[in-house]
């Protein structure tokens, strides 16, 4: 039961997501987390939100090394600790991929989903990974990475929950994945009525998407993705891809959270503007003109979208179409004439 004094309360809390520790297994980028801490601090927050993909966890190995995974967790905790308050989390897909990770969660931090009550508000840790069952074996499939929607016992969690927190004065939600993206998710139909039902304010993931940070707003409920990226790709996949180029030209972000009494104030706030290095006019043409001037840099130039793309390979099949009509003509006439 919520009380009317803890309607009164104010505090802040920041959400974190996807700081994912390094491909090193536990070799942090130091100079980026110590920014991180140092903002994060900056904000006095009553508690730390992690919403997943905290650790790189030996995602691409065959079998799990436990004592690397281990490695990882000691090593971005004893970052997380530096906050200097009380740190919740919820997996991401390389937190939690197979059964050697889910049981190394579940040891450290207690079970996969989870809620807690804070001055008269009531907070979801919600699980959205594939997870293998008791006594299942396998990893996580490559369709899952991005997360899977909850199933039913994930759903009747939230539900339980809800009916729990009519009385409260706010509701937020966190998870690993932006379950929510596609209009036709199973999100909005079993998830978002049930958090509809009481005062929800915001929904928070942190896993990269086509962006670092994207927000929408439905029923009042707004819906946060919010993350930083430390490792930097490298600057050839930089170059060939799009998908890459669009994250790493973002700055990292978090979420900060003013709750006070009634209200609820949202902020973004961003990382290594100034100190990554990573947003000079050296570093755009190191990755977008590099090649400036030879001959494949021109042809990107004049094709550089589908459209265009489209538009001249149409040219090319309509040019090549007419001289070969013009040419099996050309023949015809040839061998008429000698005929």
């Amino acid at each position: 039961m919520f009380t009317a004094l803890a309607l009164a309360q104010s505090y802040t809390f920041a959400v974190v997501g996807h700081t994912r520790g390094g491909p090193g297994n536990g070799t942090l980028p130091m100079e980026r987390y110590d920014e991180l801490v140092r903002e994060v601090r900056r904000c006095k927050p009553a508690f730390v939100v992690l919403t997943g993909d905290l650790v790189y966890g030996d995602f691409e190995a065959r079998e799990v090394d436990r004592a690397a995974v281990e490695s990882d967790w000691d090593a971005v905790d004893r970052v997380f600790a530096r906050f200097e308050c009380p740190v919740h989390r919820v997996p991401g897909n390389h937190d939690l991929w197979d059964p050697t990770t889910r049981d190394l969660w579940t040891e450290r931090y207690g079970e996969l989903q989870k809620s807690f009550d804070y001055e008269g508000s009531k907070f979801l840790l919600l699980n959205s990974c594939w997870t293998p069952a008791p006594g299942e074996t396998g990893q996580c499939p490559p369709r899952f990475i991005r997360g899977v929607q909850l199933d039913d016992s994930r759903v009747r969690f939230v539900e339980g929950e809800i009916e729990g927190a009519r009385d409260a004065a706010h509701v937020f939600a966190f998870l690993g994945h932006v379950l929510w993206w596609d209009d036709e998710a199973s999100w909005w139909s079993d998830v978002h009525p049930l958090l509809s039902q009481v005062p929800t304010r915001a929904v928070f993931s942190g896993d990269l998407g086509p962006w670092k940070f994207s927000h929408q707003q439905r029923d009042g409920i707004h819906y946060i993705q919010s993350a930083v990226e430390f490792t930097v790709p490298p600057t050839v996949m930089q170059r060939n891809r799009e998908s890459i180029r669009s994250i790493s030209e973002q700055l990292d972000n978090f979420a900060l959270v003013t709750v006070d009494g009634d209200a609820v104030r949202i902020e973004i706030r961003t990382l290594g503007a100034l100190e990554s290095g990573r947003f000079t006019p050296a570093k755009y043409r190191e990755v977008h003109e590099y090649d400036a001037g030879s001959f494949e840099r021109k042809v990107f130039n004049r094709m550089d979208t589908p459209e265009k793309l489209v538009g001249w390979l149409w040219k090319l099949g309509g040019a090549a179409a007419l001289g070969g009509a013009m040419l099996g003509a050309g023949l015809t006439w040839i061998l008429r004439r000698r005929a």
